[in-house]
């Protein structure tokens, strides 16, 4: 190799490992790119629904609760039908012949090692399409963000993204797909970082703001930028009263939370049988629900007419109340037949329903409320509802403070968010994401931190070369890839040594590179760790070193993956947070 064939190449390496934009500035880079595609997701995903429900119901425009008011009877029974029938033989068909089971994108950031599988994924997001446009009462912001994270999965694979790097990208799709559904930049991010990863540090929510903030940004460029519910009449008195009420409404609306919650997994129990009866499943649960659309046509969408129409006075309390029982039922139907959709929006609406009744339970009882009270009472309901449901308090507060603009009744909105989330801590109240952030290693997060070993919480990479690979191959590697170590095995994956970036950009200066192998390059004084070692026992290895990633080695000395000092440090924090929480 010439001297300045080598001096292009060793450039290349350099320019190689900074193109993969490491550190802060990578990553920040890579939130903007995301958050702005998650963006067009959404509104593909929208104008998706919208044809559904303009090809199901002969209308125009894409306002379900509208939509449904001008058509006959039996028409709306029919678009629900025929919904849940197309939408049944979609989740039938992934489910019997793909190959790749869909994951849900929380447990690829939470505890995978992110890959989300592209032709399932999209199939369920297909069904979810068909059944939100009919006019299920269901929302659309759980699919569509899991399309967004589909698709960053992909990308983030294809550029060989190391897989901290990876789960934080998804992570950063996710809080532009929810910025874009509710035009909302800080309860965007705020809402992964809090529910999902469940770890609030600086250098996880600062690329999720930006990537919320990316997908903002898109959203009012080319399309109306008022938030979707906008409120300038709502408002609380500041004083001792109302701070009372609060919390009366904090603890009652947890409580409500719990039982809606229960009525869920209840539904999904008795109701989500056979997998080849589903599509008559969903068939039956639009003809259900289509009967009471005849009368109460505001129980069809994910409930934001509901809530519009309660914050401009538009419904009195006799048909908030019905509203109410029939949204709660048809919800835990769609839900227990095993419909996808989101389930965000539809708790949103019923803690405004259950606001909106406890103000004029405080009328009945000789307290004098204006309109604007009432109001506020309804939001105050949303709000704490939402922190039961979803177990996240700064995300409630800041999501409906961000899409009503109404940050004036701040301190009553904390005192009602705090109060219901100590009341579902006290009553062991499991969120609605609780099984999708776990997975299946919520047990090895529950065990005690001295119990818990690596092996049973990361899924691991398992790039490597053979100990007589040679020089050339060896830089390719590392020209594809924007880690700063690859691993040296046997054929039969006995671990040797590591080769770092760094090397090789040193070993340019050999003369006779061609004769140069992975052996020759590769170091081995690198600390390798157990599949049994205590995460304890892993974060003081990594504190002794300065590298970033180590191999994991089996006793055999069977080379196991890559164990990244980012996903130690995580899962550290996971533990530590559920033992905190437990005692």
């Amino acid at each position: 190799m010439s001297k300045l064939r080598k001096l292009a190449f060793g450039a290349l390496l350099r320019i190689r490992k900074y193109a993969g934009l490491k550190g802060r500035g990578g990553i920040y880079f890579y939130a903007i790119i995301v958050g702005s595609f998650s963006a067009f997701i959404a509104a593909i995903f929208q104008k998706c629904t919208q044809l559904i429900l303009s090809l199901l119901t002969g209308t125009k425009g894409g306002h379900f609760v509208e939509a449904f008011e001008q058509i006959e009877p039996w028409q709306r029974i029919f678009s629900l039908s025929l919904g849940g029938v197309i939408s049944g033989l979609i989740l039938l068909f992934a489910s019997k012949k793909m190959r790749k089971k869909a994951t849900p994108y929380m447990e690829a950031v939470a505890i995978g090692n992110g890959y989300i599988p592209m032709r399932s994924n999209l199939l369920r997001s297909l069904a979810a399409i068909v059944t939100i446009g009919s006019g299920a009462s269901i929302g659309r912001e759980g699919p569509l963000v899991q399309t967004a994270t589909v698709f960053a999965s992909w990308f983030g694979r294809k550029v060989n993204m190391p897989l901290p790097r990876l789960r934080l990208f998804i992570a950063c799709a996710a809080a532009g797909g929810m910025s874009a559904v509710f035009h909302t930049p800080l309860a965007g991010g705020l809402f992964v970082c809090e529910i999902v990863i469940g770890v609030m540090s600086i250098d996880i929510l600062a690329p999720l703001l930006i990537a919320s903030c990316s997908s903002y940004v898109t959203v009012i460029t080319f399309s109306d930028p008022s938030p979707l519910y906008e409120i300038s009449s709502a408002h609380l008195t500041q004083n001792a009263s109302v701070a009372l009420f609060a919390l009366a409404l904090g603890v009652i609306s947890s409580l409500l939370a719990k039982l809606w919650l229960s009525a869920l997994a209840s539904m999904r129990a008795f109701l989500n049988g056979n997998q080849y009866w589903l599509p008559f499943r969903l068939m039956l649960t639009g003809a259900v629900v289509g009967g009471i659309s005849i009368f109460y046509p505001e129980i069809v969408g994910n409930g934001a007419h509901i809530i519009r129409g309660i914050v401009s006075a538009d419904f009195s309390i006799e048909q908030v109340f019905a509203l109410l029982c029939f949204k709660i039922f048809a919800v835990a139907l769609f839900f227990g037949m095993g419909a996808i959709g989101g389930v965000l929006t539809p708790s949103l609406t019923i803690g405004n329903m259950a606001g909106f009744l406890f103000a004029h339970i405080l009328i009945a009882l000789g307290v004098p409320l204006t309109t604007e009270e009432i109001i506020g009472f309804s939001l105050l309901g949303m709000a704490a509802f939402f922190t039961t449901a979803a177990a996240a308090p700064i995300t409630s507060l800041l999501l409906v403070v961000e899409f009503t603009l109404a940050g004036k009744m701040i301190f009553p909105l904390t005192i009602g968010v705090l109060a219901s989330y100590f009341v579902s801590k006290i009553t062991h109240t499991k969120s609605m994401y609780a099984a999708s952030v776990s997975g299946n290693m919520l047990p090895a997060f529950n065990k005690p931190m001295g119990e818990v070993k690596i092996g049973n919480i990361f899924r691991k990479s398992l790039d490597t070369v053979l100990i007589s690979d040679r020089f050339s191959s060896i830089s390719k590697r590392f020209l594809r890839s924007s880690d700063d170590v690859i691993f040296v095995t046997t054929k039969k994956k006995k671990y040797i040594g590591a080769i770092f970036r760094s090397d090789i950009i040193q070993f340019l200066k050999s003369e006779y590179l061609s004769e140069v192998i992975a052996e020759d390059i590769m170091r081995t004084d690198v600390p390798t760790l157990s599949p049994e070692t205590c995460i304890i026992d892993a974060i003081k290895v990594f504190s002794g070193t300065r590298y970033e990633a180590l191999p994991m080695v089996d006793t055999s000395g069977i080379f196991k993956g890559t164990i990244y000092k980012s996903d130690i440090i995580t899962g550290f924090s996971e533990v530590l947070r559920r033992e905190r929480v437990s005692g």
